[in-house]
């Protein structure tokens, strides 16, 4: 479970480079389609001061059933 709207970016930004590497490729770690923790986690906080630096917030919505 995530805790918050930066577990929830990170997540999102994760997936959207997730790679494979290929039997005998040395330089799959490197290559365009794969991000770094360190990367990733650089990347949300970019996002969130710059979301909140133009006004915007992020909210849980709430549900009713």
């Amino acid at each position: 479970m995530q805790d918050g709207p930066a577990d929830v970016i990170k997540a999102a930004i994760s997936s959207a480079f997730v790679t494979y590497p290929l039997p005998g490729d040395p330089d799959w770690e490197r290559s365009a389609s794969w991000i770094k923790p360190d990367e990733c986690e650089h990347l949300t906080n970019v996002l969130l001061r710059e979301l909140d630096a133009n006004g915007f917030q992020i909210v849980k919505k709430t549900t009713t059933l």
